[in-house]
């Protein structure tokens, strides 16, 4: 029955359903002398979506033993279900103070801090996991689906500037629009550093006057018959991440038109 419970808080948790479904009417609570029924009535009633009343019987653990890390793990994967992350970190905090590497508290924690908005926290968190289990698919696309939903923020006063130079050509090869910007946004992330430094390894970074340039040129292909936002993404997981955006004045484009993007970043 602990496997029960342990698995159903996973599987829960994992996929992300924040949900609290419950029973369509009250149902008696049933009774428990000793943590072995506490944990097997426990289990029983996350079976039937009663989140809260489970958490009633993982106290009663608690009470008995205040350092029951399947008890306390469990609880903060329920409390993430009924919507309390602050106190689902809070009880996953401490139960990563005794067993630092718990998979399942770490990624109870890591889901909770997605949802309090705490991206890189997260994104750290995952990250650690996969460390700890690198052929951890669920986690991957975790972490993936975390890093394409983070918002993006305003590279002034930061330590990127972005140019970007955009050419069209008709089908015989003229010249028809061109126009460029520096309105433009970037993922603020350790994920974000770690690409800057292989690009940078991979000998495509030019130093200079203190200073990192990245040049690339690349078509696009709209998905619209305008362009209006350009993006260097990378794709993880099936998700496409999002590193630096930035955003011209919206030009409309023919089937048969071409289109070329200049990039210019510099990393102060």
């Amino acid at each position: 029955m602990i496997k029960l419970v342990f698995s159903a808080i996973i599987c829960l948790v994992i996929l992300f359903s924040i949900q609290t479904a419950y029973a369509e009417e009250e149902l008696p609570l049933p009774d428990g002398k000793n943590i072995k029924e506490w944990e097997s009535i426990s289990a029983a009633l996350i079976a039937e979506n009663r989140f809260s009343e489970a958490i009633i019987y993982l106290d009663k653990i608690l009470e008995q033993e205040p350092n029951n890390l399947k008890a306390l793990t469990n609880k903060a994967g329920l409390l993430a279900q009924l919507g309390n992350f602050s106190k689902s970190v809070n009880l996953s905090n401490k139960v990563l103070e005794i067993d630092p590497d718990r998979i399942s508290a770490l990624t109870n924690k890591a889901i909770a801090l997605k949802m309090l908005k705490e991206y890189e926290e997260s994104f750290i968190i995952f990250s650690k996991i996969i460390s700890l289990e690198p052929n951890n698919k669920k986690i991957q696309n975790a972490r993936a689906e975390l890093l394409s939903g983070t918002p993006t923020i305003q590279t002034s006063n930061s330590k990127y500037e972005i140019h970007a130079l955009v050419t069209i050509r008709d089908e015989k090869g003229n010249l028809i629009a061109t126009t460029e910007s520096t309105n433009a946004r970037y993922l603020p992330s350790i994920f974000t550093e770690k690409w800057w430094q292989k690009v940078d390894d991979s000998g495509n970074i030019i130093h200079s006057e203190n200073k990192e340039i990245f040049t690339k040129i690349n078509p696009i292909i709209p998905e619209e018959d305008y362009l209006g936002m350009l993006t260097l993404e990378r794709s993880m997981s099936g998700y496409n991440i999002n590193i630096f955006e930035i955003f011209i004045p919206m030009i409309q484009v023919e089937e048969t038109d071409t289109a070329m993007v200049q990039w210019t970043i510099i990393k102060k």
